[in-house]
């Protein structure tokens, strides 16, 4: 059984050393869609051991909504080339960093790995820090397959897909953690990130319009208090929770949970 790692990446050379590093913990082969890169990131890639295989796109499609998933397509068809049945993707963006253990892949009976995702984000405290080093995140998690069986009915194809589409009845196992750092890379990179989701997502344009210029955090973009890693799992919850109609309602029940949590740990103690 082989694990191998997937990632659709442009113009991240401040970071896409580490990404590699990262997947070359657990990966035995790594395969990229470079999506008309300007700076040095190819050039990185080239240079980087264990990089399999490259897709360099040279032409930049400004029609984001499909252009993404089908370059995640294109990456994911060349990487199957050379896999077994038996092998395993791993699809991550380049400011995403795992906690898993892999080993789980050996014995398991699931073909899909499902894992709660964190945003880190840019504090007062910690903003002169690398990415690497922040410390405070959202409490809010979304569960997103991470880690996919091969098979011949795996696909992208519909527009802004991140998920692979899996075969029927599929068995997903929910275990590990994603630390995303898209938010908390630097002050510069989420004042590109903002333009980014302006420009070319009008479904998502004026939440990120209103997140320029504050990339520095005291609370979460869902309005919720930050926590550190270590309270993720007393503290995390989906972030359906409060991205509804009933946030309000919702938030003052996590307030009560909190309480509830802080007071039983007293008592056992």
């Amino acid at each position: 059984m082989k694990i191998i790692g997937l990632t659709r990446i442009r113009n991240e050379e401040k970071i896409i050393k580490d990404t590699l590093d990262h997947l070359s913990t657990y990966c035995n082969e790594i395969y990229i869609y470079d999506d008309a890169s300007t700076d040095k990131t190819l050039e990185i890639c080239r240079s980087h051991p264990n990089v399999t295989g490259i897709i360099e796109c040279k032409i930049w499609e400004e029609e984001r909504l499909n252009a993404e998933t089908k370059n995640r397509q294109k990456l994911l068809e060349l990487a199957q080339q050379n896999a077994t049945e038996n092998d395993w993707f791993v699809y991550i963006d380049a400011d995403e960093r795992i906690e898993f253990d892999w080993d789980i892949l050996n014995s398991t009976k699931a073909n899909a790995v499902k894992m709660k995702l964190f945003d880190f984000y840019i504090t007062e405290e910690d903003k002169d820090k690398t990415y690497i080093d922040r410390e405070w995140l959202g409490p809010e998690y979304r569960e997103i397959i991470m880690a996919f069986k091969n098979s011949k009915e795996l696909k992208y194809y519909r527009p802004i897909q991140r998920e692979a589409t899996l075969p029927a009845n599929s068995i997903i196992l929910y275990k590990g953690f994603v630390r995303h750092y898209g938010k908390a890379i630097s002050i510069e990179e989420w004042e590109e990130t903002c333009d980014y989701y302006i420009k070319y997502f009008e479904k998502y344009s004026a939440k990120w319009a209103q997140r320029k210029g504050k990339a520095i955090h005291s609370i979460s973009d869902f309005g919720c208090k930050l926590i550190k890693w270590d309270e993720k799992e007393l503290k995390g919850f989906p972030i359906q929770w409060v991205s509804g109609k009933k946030k309000k309602k919702v938030k003052l029940f996590l307030k009560r949970i909190q309480i509830f949590l802080k007071t039983k740990r007293m008592i056992c103690l």
